[in-house]
């Protein structure tokens, strides 16, 4: 912040690139190049009338009070009054034109020698102007020429309107004196302008900063809505992938044992019956999460699976034919909730994949450790003649089962093996796996 306040970035100007132009760009860079906004072209209409009105007091004191203090004064130096206040109008639109202006009038003011006035203020005022709404070398180069006036008053007698309003017989200290005073007034013109300049681009440099901040906020607020909404996309994938594998294989049982055991097709007939309402209720609840926003705090949500519906869904998928070996060695040391789900979906996952593309002996070996669970789940190859439910379009549980491994800090390899095909995940302790929430 600070290096954007005292070394400012300049706005560009982007002149005609034609022969022609090129040689009257340097021109228009010098009269239109500003920094910050609200100054030259972008000025609001606001803004110019309080100039106006600025030019207009500085003109009306400087017509008033001229006759008072200088009765020498004719009609000439009204218009002087006129020509080096009138510009202070466009010391916002046109700052460096305003104060080019102001200067070359109360310059050849100096060397006629006509009376100075309060509205020879205007030139400070213009050379405030000029710092505080351009650049800090434009500013220095202002300064310097605001000399110029300055020291020829002091050559050619021009303070003399001041020196002998001050004593009745002016010397040379009294010149020294009078030309010091105006170098101290220059002086604070150009810091009041420095000023004015440090805080405009301080401004600027705090809207802008509120303006990333703004867009920085959307873009996270996208970005944790593309993460939930693929979130629940997983969450999704798994339910139906897993029910839809299910009630296929309790149906190509139950057709074909429906002539020599009604009882036991009738069983898998309701089977398919009770996994189609689970995963219907938990759809509608993975809906609702989509139409819910952040503030519907008062609908309660389905708590999610985890570890302890584990036997459940190795039973579930034993009865669709599945051979499942199970062993789980380690420590004791409880699981945390996000993680024991992820364990439970790629367990679920695995277990749709072996049914789908794989034989029917699967192995899930899962090792609980101080430092994470380390889970392998392997099934062989399918048996010549099992009719496999491979779809025409590649899925995604795969990419899923990854998501959600490197949602928690984990790591996750499938590969096919020389026996079958092994899924193979290590999930960390660290974070309690909140960072998949």
């Amino acid at each position: 912040m600070v290096a954007d306040v005292t070394r400012p970035a300049r706005v560009a100007v982007n002149p005609d690139r034609s022969p022609t132009a090129r040689s009257g760009g340097r021109w228009r860079l010098l009269l239109w190049t500003n920094e910050g906004s609200g100054v030259g072209r972008a000025v609001s209409t606001r803004a110019l009338i309080f100039d106006c009105v600025v030019a207009a007091l500085f003109f009306a004191c400087g017509s008033v009070f001229l006759p008072l203090f200088m009765p020498q004064a004719i009609w000439i130096d009204e218009v002087f009054v006129g020509l080096v206040t009138m510009p202070l109008m466009l010391r916002r639109r046109l700052p460096r034109t305003s104060f080019a202006l102001i200067l070359v009038f109360a310059t050849v003011q100096s060397w006629a020698l006509r009376p100075i006035g309060m509205h020879d203020a205007g030139f400070l005022f213009g050379l405030y102007s000029v710092v505080g709404f351009t650049n800090r070398r434009t500013g220095i180069v202002a300064a310097l020429l605001a000399l110029v006036p300055t020291f020829s008053g002091a050559l050619n007698d021009w303070w003399n309107f001041i020196d002998i309003s001050l004593v009745k017989h002016p010397g040379l200290f009294t010149r020294v004196c009078t030309t010091t005073g105006m170098v101290v007034l220059v002086a604070l013109a150009w810091f009041s302008g420095e000023g004015l300049r440090s805080s405009r681009l301080l401004q600027d440099a705090l809207v802008d900063r509120t303006v990333r901040l703004e867009r920085e906020r959307e873009q996270q607020a996208r970005l944790a809505a593309s993460a939930e909404r693929a979130r629940i996309a997983r969450e999704m994938h798994d339910v139906i992938a897993h029910a839809l594998s299910v009630m296929i294989a309790q149906a190509d049982g139950g057709a074909y044992v429906i002539d020599q055991d009604a009882a036991e097709a009738k069983a898998a007939l309701e089977r398919i019956s009770t996994t189609g309402r689970d995963s219907l209720t938990q759809m509608r609840g993975l809906l609702g999460l989509l139409r819910s926003g952040e503030g519907d705090d008062d609908q309660p949500s389905a708590p999610q699976p985890g570890l302890a519906e584990l036997p459940l869904l190795i039973e579930d998928a034993g009865r669709t034919g599945l051979k499942i070996t199970v062993r789980r060695r380690g420590s004791e040391r409880p699981i945390a909730e996000m993680l024991g789900l992820t364990v439970y979906r790629l367990i679920q996952e695995s277990l749709t994949n072996a049914r789908k593309h794989g034989g029917d002996h699967v192995e899930i070996d899962m090792e609980t450790t101080a430092q994470g669970v380390d889970l392998r789940v392997t099934n062989d190859f399918p048996a010549e003649g099992k009719q496999l439910q491979t779809g025409a379009e590649p899925g995604h549980g795969l990419n899923g089962m990854g998501e959600r491994v490197t949602a928690v800090g984990g790591r996750f390899t499938a590969e096919p093996t020389r026996d079958g095909f092994l899924v193979h995940a290590w999930l960390p302790h660290t974070g309690d796996g909140d960072g998949g929430r």
